[in-house]
């Protein structure tokens, strides 16, 4: 297994109905094809993924170095949100995101962290690049 020194989280920049009724594995199979297909990735960017609904689901394996940080990944595990459309930095959490994505995403945060005590940061993606992504400051919601 590789190194793992830091956790950062993103959104799928999706709508908050955006493929509703759909399960979650269906979700992340269009994630992938955005990923491969349309930029020609060899995988998904993300390891996890949480839907709405707080079901936490499988993208890239974690031995596999993540394509969700440019410059960052090396070292971390990227996890995504589903939603965050039209999202600011300057949002909180839960403007873009349910109770339960909340509740998933600080249970798997601390999964991790039990799993690798070499985590040192858990960081949003706009703390490495101008973007709003994840839709709200982690280290604040933190």
């Amino acid at each position: 297994m590789r190194a793992i020194t830091g956790l950062i989280i993103h959104c799928t920049a999706t709508r908050p109905t955006w493929m509703q009724n759909a399960r979650t594995s269906a979700k992340i199979a269009e994630v992938r094809r955005w990923h491969m297909k349309d930029r020609g990735w060899k995988d998904i960017g993300y390891h996890n993924l949480i839907d709405r609904d707080g079901t936490v689901g499988k993208g890239r394996p974690l031995e596999m170095i993540g394509s969700h940080t440019k410059g960052h990944n090396t070292g971390t595990i990227g996890i995504a949100l589903f939603g965050g459309w039209d999202s600011a930095e300057t949002d909180t959490f839960d403007e873009n995101y349910t109770p339960q994505q909340d509740a998933a995403l600080r249970k798997l945060i601390a999964e991790y962290r039990a799993r690798f005590p070499t985590i040192k940061s858990v960081t949003g993606h706009n703390d490495w690049a101008s973007k709003a992504c994840p839709g709200f400051d982690v280290g604040r919601w933190l």
